[in-house]
């Protein structure tokens, strides 16, 4: 019953695009087209970036954002994510795989005309691994002990330690300039204007950032790659889902990428007239369990949540089926990596009150169990401007309900949201995480990667898998490799970490006026990867 009415505003969403489908077939997009920009491509977005300076950003929208200004040493491009040399021309190691020399490519300028070298890959790296900036990922790359210029072009770097990632992560990371931000104390980089005003080598500059509405790259004339087809991008952030199907409709906009599974439906029953991409995703939609909220570090509460939460239903209910059922952290998509061997937990609510049951948590005072002082009654937080990930919220505080947890629901805006998840500031979140082609999950689930140091949110804490996400980053040998990663998957699997929900599926659409080759499209914000590549139609 509850399920059935949290679909209908669903279904109110496409009957109501019926209207705007008339609308396109009569007047089609000539009046929305005869007023755009034609060196400009226009692509709505559901989120604002946080910040453009990479040693800050910790959202998807600025992960995107900064990549058309900043570039590594390394690149992974094109459908197979191939590693291949950008600002650096190439890198040979020791046997040992401790010692990295990397020649860089000459010629680069930063897009304020100032000359590319050494001094800004040490700089970069020397900023990134001083605690007093306070960057995020820095405990990705402590095994990295010393970053050395050898002359104008060419750089050292020292090894405690071998890390199979290093040349795709590492040398992969955003190169900062040096001539900018020496000048900014350490602890103040955060603070610095330089998020807001950001100087790259990429084929983009910020023309202007309006916050909440609009952001505008223009083409960067001192880009080192060569020509790029496309003078301007102008994303619209739109945080409502209709209107982000409006702007595609009547041809406001050029392109909607990550589309919510209800828009993408919506816009192929009223919008033949556009283009779509529809493939496996990256990133998976998990609810973040705070493990320092008392009842929530409990193994039997977190495994009982997992029995009692009716995930098929919203599989098949909310998202219509396009999405997939997951039971572990590496994503469907990675077909290579992804163990199916993992604990299940199909929906069964008499098995999850059984569970509290045998763990003391008795049903008290309105319904909600409690043992001791602790009732388990929680919120949950979710960000505004998505309805569907509003209603799966709905559906899991139901789902809790009925097994004898209280579960309420705080919809925040996306910065704050953001906050207070990095921050450890909630009990549950609807969240996720994924975009990496690796299955290394180090950040994420290390105990000693619990923010602020890393990226682990949770505050999640086992040995083995401690030791097998450290292995798997000094092992080069992809049988072994594998089966620290299947162990991993295994472990986390049985210790719930989070409430594992599904892989979504990655939708875009774009107009005929966006020339690109569908089969180079990749899932996430890696849809942009060759963007300087694609053209305008006149």
């Amino acid at each position: 019953m509850v399920r059935q009415q949290l679909r209908s505003p669903l279904e109110r969403i496409r009957a109501g695009f019926a209207l705007l489908a008339a609308v396109a077939t009569l007047y089609g997009c000539s009046a929305a087209n005869a007023r755009r920009d034609p060196d400009t491509i226009v692509a709505v977005y559901p989120s604002d970036a946080n910040t453009l300076n990479p040693l800050f950003a910790n959202n998807e929208p600025a992960f995107l954002f900064y990549s058309f200004i900043f570039e590594g040493l390394t690149n992974a491009i094109g459908p197979d994510f191939r590693v291949v040399p950008w600002l650096a021309v190439g890198w040979k190691s020791t046997a040992d795989h401790l010692h990295w020399q990397v020649a860089l490519r000459r010629g680069v300028t930063w897009s304020d005309g100032a000359p590319f070298d050494s001094r800004d890959v040490v700089f970069t790296w020397k900023t990134m691994l001083d605690p007093k900036v306070g960057f995020p990922y820095a405990g990705q790359y402590t095994y990295i002990k010393d970053v050395v210029a050898e002359g104008r072009y060419a750089v050292r770097f020292d090894l405690s330690q071998p890390n199979v990632l290093f040349v795709s992560l590492a040398l992969g990371s955003p190169i900062l300039p040096v001539h900018i931000l020496e000048r900014v104390p350490p602890a103040q980089l955060r603070t610095s204007t330089f998020g807001q005003h950001p100087v790259g080598t990429g084929p983009y500059v910020l023309a202007s950032w309006h916050h909440d509405d609009s952001v505008m790259f223009a083409r960067n004339p001192h880009w080192w790659h060569g020509p790029i087809n496309i003078p301007r991008l102008d994303f619209r952030i739109v945080l409502n889902n209709d209107a982000r199907v409006e702007a595609m409709v009547d041809g406001s906009a050029d392109i909607y990428t990550s589309i919510d599974p209800a828009d993408y439906r919506t816009l192929l029953a009223v919008a033949p007239h556009l283009s779509y991409v529809h493939l496996p995703d990256l990133y998976s939609r998990f609810i973040f369990v705070n493990e320092r909220v008392p009842g929530l570090g409990d193994l039997a509460v977190r495994q009982a949540m997992m029995y009692g939460w009716d995930r098929r239903a919203v599989v098949d209910g909310l998202y219509h089926g396009d999405v997939v059922l997951n039971n572990g952290i590496v994503a469907w998509a990675l077909r290579d990596w992804h163990d199916n061997d993992v604990p299940q937990y199909p929906y069964d609510p008499q098995k999850a009150r059984a569970m509290l049951d045998a763990a003391g948590w008795k049903v008290g005072a309105g319904g909600v169990r409690q043992r001791g002082n602790v009732r388990l009654s929680y919120a949950i937080v979710n960000s505004n401007g998505d309805a569907l990930l509003a209603d799966v919220c709905a559906a899991f505080q139901a789902d809790m309900r009925a097994i004898g947890i209280a579960v309420s629901i705080r919809n925040l805006d996306y910065a704050t949201f953001i906050d207070q998840t990095n921050d450890m500031n909630y009990q549950l979140a609807l969240s996720g995480w994924g975009g990496a082609t690796d299955p290394d999950e180090y950040t994420f689930f290390d105990s000693s990667q619990i923010v602020p140091v890393g990226n682990n949110e949770t505050g999640y804490r086992n040995a083995r898998v401690d030791r097998d996400l450290v292995e798997g980053l000094r092992t080069f040998d992809q049988k072994k490799r594998r089966a620290l990663y299947n162990d991993m998957q295994l472990v986390t699997g049985e210790t719930v970490p989070v409430l594992w929900g599904f892989d979504e599926k990655f939708g875009a659409a774009y107009s005929s006026r966006v020339q690109l080759d569908p089969k180079l499209v990749l899932p996430d914000y890696y849809v942009w990867w060759n963007v300087w590549d694609w053209k305008l139609a006149t």
